[in-house]
């Protein structure tokens, strides 16, 4: 695998695959979780990048589209917004690798 080659690891979060998740897809997402982890450690073992772009929503927000369109999801510091299962797990082991990174979108597009 070449250095700049990289892995998104776009939503996936409680709100879109826990069972419990206001939007989830449920086991089909669940399923993805060990393969998902596996190709990040062969990425990030081979220097290559693994990114996180999440979604991000504040409560009720009168300015975006979503609001009107979809339950509350993926809200800021909420329990829904963090990432799932062993993504998560996986995420909080490498963080601190520079080409490991999460950052917020709030987008779907």
């Amino acid at each position: 695998m070449a250095k700049n080659e990289a892995l998104l690891i776009i939503d996936y979060t409680n709100d879109f695959v826990s069972d419990k998740g206001a939007l989830t897809c449920g086991r089909a997402g669940q399923f993805l979780a060990d393969p998902i982890v596996t190709l990040a450690d062969k990425i990030h073992k081979s220097n290559g990048w693994v990114i996180l772009p999440t979604d991000l929503h504040k409560k009720d927000d009168p300015y975006h589209p979503e609001t009107k369109l979809f339950p509350a999801h993926n809200l800021k510091n909420s329990w829904g917004r963090q990432l799932y299962g062993k993504v998560a797990s996986w995420y909080q082991e490498n963080k601190d690798d520079q080409k490991v990174y999460m950052y917020d979108k709030t987008r779907y597009g």
